[in-house]
């Protein structure tokens, strides 16, 4: 059985391979292969979930099916994808004591970039 850490390189490889823009959306995102047991007896379901700032909502958007597509030739059931931004920023949120280490990932996924402000000054894919 593969790793987790492979999978999801697997899925990031065939992600930029079938759709070359849509792969350079990944590189401001997080993803992350996740593992639940679901009914009586237990079975594994795994999904893959795509954590994007806010400013590529319209874009993660409309290329749900592109993630979903490459899941399922991956022999994963599902991709999902969560705005990081909105985790981040909610105060009702418990998963800085729950999973510090993937809140300190989204945190690095939902600092606003913008154009000009920031040391980097690359082109940015924008869903304005």
């Amino acid at each position: 059985m593969l790793t987790e850490e492979v999978l999801v390189q697997k899925f990031i490889t065939v992600v930029k391979r079938r759709c070359a823009k849509v792969g350079e959306l990944l590189q401001y995102c997080h993803v992350e292969l996740v593992n639940s047991y679901w009914g009586c007896p237990p079975k594994l379901i795994q999904h893959f979930v795509v954590y994007y700032p806010s400013m590529l909502f319209a874009s993660i958007n409309d290329n749900k099916d592109v993630f979903r597509g490459v899941a399922q030739d991956l022999g994963i059931c599902e991709a999902v994808c969560i705005n990081a931004t909105r985790i981040i920023r909610d105060p009702a949120s418990r998963l800085k004591e729950k999973n510090p280490i993937l809140w300190l990932e989204l945190q690095w996924v939902a600092v606003p970039i913008k154009k000009g402000n920031w040391h980097l000054d690359q082109d940015l894919p924008h869903s304005d």
